[in-house]
């Protein structure tokens, strides 16, 4: 790890975890989501794990599509898709929030025209969700919810968590979407959302991601050359208002109130 890497929280051991401690090589997995084209914060991500995994959004937003999509099919072990990928392989509507639907649309018409057939057709053809195995630990990865891979967002307090753990059917549920890192212990099943690589919505401008070893989940974030990534996002043929608010919220990881995403919320809690 990087020293300006912080450790932000860490779950309890897990399912298989009181079942099998055995093990003396289990992987470093790291898991990251929701990397919306920024380069720069993909490439600043501490390495030495044995394992990338990508909870999708590889792409929009960002000013450097291409490049992530290519980095991440070098160097990840699984991907699946998130609804700004599906727009983008399939051409269509990713559904965003009302206030956040002119930026994506914006910027989704730059994204379409510097990736090449073969990126979007990768993108198209990445799964919506997939199960796995590492040792005695079974995993469920998705970009949004299983129920609704791609759209639903769900908060930590959501009350739909016991239902979507239920449907993983796994001892680690891993999900994305929402910008926000958080893990929820469910019985004897975790909840893990690393938050976003590319575009906190924290409250903080470092990037952030998770890492599973030996049963446990931690959280972490880290700095990046953010300036860097507002540069070339200045550099994107989009209005300046648009410009103006993404950069907004890369330097700040917030969200201005007005322009909260609210649409596709799943059974939120208070």
């Amino acid at each position: 790890m990087t020293p300006d890497t912080d450790r932000v929280g860490e779950s309890p051991p897990s399912g298989a975890a009181a079942r099998d401690r055995t093990s003396s090589d289990l992987p470093k997995i790291v898991i990251v989501s929701d990397i919306h084209g920024n380069l720069e914060a993909l490439r600043a991500l501490p390495t030495g794990y044995d394992e990338l995994w990508v909870l999708g959004d590889l792409v929009n937003y960002g000013p450097q599509p291409a490049e992530v999509v290519d980095f991440v099919r070098e160097k990840a072990s699984l991907v699946v898709r998130g609804n700004h990928d599906d727009a983008l392989g399939f051409d269509r509507d990713p559904r965003c929030s009302v206030m956040f639907r002119r930026y994506a649309e914006e910027v989704q018409r730059y994204t379409a025209s510097v990736l090449n057939k073969e990126q979007k057709k990768y993108l198209a053809d990445l799964p919506l969700f997939l199960k796995t195995q590492r040792a005695a630990w079974s995993f469920y990865l998705c970009h949004a919810i299983p129920s609704d891979p791609l759209y639903a967002y769900c908060s930590a307090s959501s009350k739909t968590w016991p239902n979507e753990c239920n449907e993983a059917g796994t001892d680690f549920l891993c999900v994305g979407h929402t910008h926000v890192q958080f893990f929820r212990q469910e019985g004897n099943r975790v909840v893990v959302n690393p938050g976003s690589i590319g575009q906190s919505k924290s409250g903080s401008p470092r990037a952030t991601y998770a890492a599973w070893e030996g049963g446990s989940v931690v959280l972490h974030s880290y700095a990046y050359p953010v300036e860097r990534t507002v540069e070339r996002l200045r550099t994107m043929p989009v209005p300046r208002e648009v410009q103006d608010f993404l950069i907004g919220v890369l330097e700040t990881g917030v969200v201005p109130k007005s322009s909260t995403e609210t649409v596709h919320v799943k059974n939120q809690g208070a």
